[in-house]
């Protein structure tokens, strides 16, 4: 596969019909939720028997279309790599790679809580070139390409699509409503975490912790969160929803301030010049 606008064009449609396909396995399964097979993963959560048939639906599908492409897809990353999120990082030398999260905010799917997503991103050495969040519950979808913004759909509303883009965001950290995520399962320091979210929370106007990192990343793209952070992220809560923030006018980059790739250990996401803002709570 070249790395020209009408083989991403034709791949982001392939991706966006896999979302939609996915998204009916996951309203499938959720109808029975009582039923599910649930296993833990240590530090990365759990997987249920939705979060299993939603990828290998996706995987069968890509493997069908782009037999030579790499895959890193959440579950079967976690047989191969286990913890290991070091392990990943040889998908950066990879020339096409597809990342995957069959089913991002596991918690709340099992919970009945709609807030959930199927994300799709296809990179080209290590850098998205398109990326799909879809919304199965309400038939939310964001969408981008290297060839084009952002851009949002709801499946069951419309079949048209609106372009999602603003450059600026004046607003002070006092007058923002944002949002992060933390566990205590990463493994990571939760005092340390949790003291910054309470500082952060302090100096805005409010913080909301919603349980699938894509969406909320998609919802600062679309201007409802000024701004997010996290770290301890995987690949696949990123690649997809970071194409569509940047895509949108959205500055994203890690805690350090380096240019957003979906291997980093941390990111935050705003539009200038509130990003500023907001990156200056960071400080090391």
């Amino acid at each position: 596969m070249k790395n020209s606008k009408k083989n991403i064009l034709d791949a982001l449609k392939f991706s966006l019909e896999l979302s939609y396909s996915a998204g009916k396995i996951l309203l499938k399964h959720q109808t029975k939720l009582s039923s599910l097979e649930i296993t833990s993963k240590q530090a990365q959560g759990v997987a249920s028997t939705a979060d299993l048939a939603s990828e290998k639906f996706i995987i069968k599908e890509i493997s069908k279309r782009y037999p030579t492409h790499d895959i890193l897809a959440e579950e079967s990353a976690y047989v191969q790599f286990g913890d290991a999120k070091d392990a990943y990082q040889v998908f950066k030398e990879r020339e096409w790679t597809w990342v995957i999260d069959p089913l991002d905010g596991t918690n709340n799917y099992l919970n009945g809580l709609d807030y959930y997503a199927v994300c799709i991103s296809l990179l080209h050495f290590g850098k998205p070139v398109l990326g799909v969040v879809y919304r199965p519950s309400n038939g939310d979808c964001y969408y981008a390409s290297l060839y084009g913004e952002s851009r949002f759909l709801n499946t069951q509303k419309s079949l048209k699509s609106k372009k999602i883009y603003s450059n600026t965001n004046k607003k002070k950290l006092k007058e923002a409503m944002l949002s992060t995520g933390f566990v205590t399962e990463k493994g990571r320091c939760f005092d340390t975490e949790f003291e910054q979210f309470v500082q952060i929370m302090k100096k805005s106007r409010g913080i909301r912790r919603m349980g699938s990192a894509a969406l909320d990343l998609c919802l600062v793209a679309s201007g409802v969160f000024d701004g997010f952070w996290e770290s301890g992220l995987a690949p696949w809560d990123m690649a997809a929803a970071g194409i569509i923030c940047e895509q949108s006018g959205v500055k994203v980059t890690d805690y350090e301030g380096r240019a957003f790739q979906p291997f980093t250990n941390s990111i935050i996401a705003a539009r200038t010049p509130f990003y500023r803002e907001l990156k200056s709570q960071f400080k090391r």
